[in-house]
């Protein structure tokens, strides 16, 4: 029985579809014409930017259609459809609001229909925190911090520091389509494609692509390190051991590794964990890549993991993974085993370079503590760090200052970190939490910080 229209008026549209499906398709019950339901898959299909949840995690990839990230100009795509912009980009910064982190926090807290007195129960924060945290009294530079609010929100911390960034300028442009050759390369390992066309890669010429990479990864240059990713994985291709090419799988190994260490960087951690399964080093690699697991664990909120893979070992822990686990240890407020795995560390030491990179340690376990003082004390003792590490500690003691309501020098320490090594920087979120703290405690160096948000694409 169909509904009476006045004489005149033109049929309406069915609700269904009518008639036999298009070849090729599939009958569709939707309320929605087929032709209607086509487009709106096509449009989802094509949507630049894909997030897929497994429960706690978020597996983001980037643009299908173009390395460079998100396509200037209007976008006629729904938006569900759009590559998932930050809020920390697209909300206007407020010096008398919250910090981006505190913002996110209370976002998510709405939609999880929780009260502070929820969320405080469920993460073991106190109360006062989460508050002070969303009204924009207090932020965030505590690891141990972010991933309780995170677990009592069942997030990644991801969400709550908006990572993976949207690009700001051509060099985080191309940083940003890293990720983009990383994708096609897996997609194309896994599709066994590389096993086919791969031809073995001369070990003198990976070795010296490998160390450039490092090098400038270490040294603050994010481009230059980035520049090189696409070749040294053309070089690197299938992870297949050859009959005496044990030096070659070595490399290939440690190319996947500084792979993911500088998709970590970027915030592409899920990512990153993807290529660096595929490094299976033998006991000469087996440091580097631990290291870097035990560093992604913790950036991914798991310091608990991280403990867990580096004891399941069951071998003598090395100097280099003894301190990310110090940290893995402070963020579990487990103080002693942190402070007794420093301590095996100094007995260690072969040089001033490693001598510093124990002091930094020390300074990043008393963060935790909330011993802001000692944090000082400990980074003047870690003077020859490389420069992607003296910028992480940089933004570190710039915290520290601004709990001690030393606001000038922050952002003095803020500046330097970000000349030593720009886009390690910009791309830290402890450091663009301070940018928004600093923009409202610091007014007398506004323009100084206003010109690092703006670098930073938060303005």
């Amino acid at each position: 029985m169909t509904s009476p229209r006045a004489p005149g008026a033109q049929p309406s549209p069915p609700m269904y579809w009518e008639g036999p499906p298009p070849r090729g398709t599939t009958p569709c019950r939707s309320r929605v014409g087929g032709p209607k339901v086509a487009a709106w898959l096509t449009r989802f299909i094509h949507a630049s930017t894909w997030h897929i949840r497994f429960g706690w995690f978020r597996v983001a990839t980037v643009s299908s259609r173009s390395p460079c990230g998100p396509v200037e100009g209007t976008d006629p795509r729904p938006a569900f459809c759009r590559p998932r912009m930050s809020t920390l980009v697209t909300q206007e910064m407020n010096g008398a609001g919250p910090a981006p982190i505190g913002r996110h926090l209370a976002e998510w807290r709405t939609r999880r229909n929780l009260t502070v007195a929820d969320l405080a129960r469920r993460s073991g924060l106190p109360e006062q925190l989460i508050a002070s945290l969303e009204s924009g009294t207090d932020w965030v530079d505590r690891r141990h911090v972010l991933n309780s609010l995170a677990t009592g929100l069942r997030l990644d911390p991801a969400e709550l520091t908006s990572q993976p960034y949207t690009p700001c300028g051509a060099d985080h442009a191309t940083v940003h389509a890293t990720a983009w050759h990383v994708r096609r390369h897996l997609t194309r390992l896994f599709a066994g494609e590389l096993a086919q066309d791969h031809v073995r890669a001369d070990t003198e010429q990976l070795a010296g692509l490998l160390e450039a990479v490092r090098t400038a990864d270490d040294g603050g240059d994010l481009v230059t390190a980035a520049s090189e990713v696409p070749r040294l994985l053309e070089l690197i291709g299938p992870l297949v051991q050859h009959p005496g090419d044990n030096e070659g799988a070595a490399l290939r190994s440690a190319g996947y590794t500084a792979v993911a260490r500088l998709l970590r960087r970027i915030g592409y951690r899920d990512l990153a964990w993807s290529a660096l399964h595929q490094a299976r080093p033998a006991e000469e690699g087996f440091t580097l890549v631990m290291v870097e697991e035990v560093r992604l664990l913790l950036d991914m909120g798991q310091p608990a993991i991280a403990v867990t893979r580096a004891v399941g070992t069951g071998a003598a822990l090395p100097f280099e993974v003894l301190l990310p686990l110090s940290l893995a240890h402070a963020c579990l407020g487990q103080e002693a085993q942190s402070e007794r795995l420093l301590e095996a560390a100094e007995e260690m030491v072969p040089g001033p370079e490693e001598a510093s990179a124990v002091a930094s340690a020390r300074a990043f376990a008393a963060a935790e503590r909330g011993a802001f003082d000692q944090v000082l004390g400990h980074a003047l003792d870690a003077d020859r760090l490389p420069a992607s590490d003296r910028a992480g500690l940089l933004v570190l003691t710039a915290s520290a200052r601004a709990r001690l309501h030393r606001f000038a020098e922050a952002v003095t320490d803020l500046a330097t970190a970000e000349s030593v090594a720009p886009l390690h920087t910009r791309l830290n979120p402890l450091a663009r939490e301070l940018v928004s703290v600093l923009s409202s405690r610091a007014e007398n160096h506004a323009d100084v910080v206003g010109g690092i948000a703006a670098r930073c694409g938060m303005t």
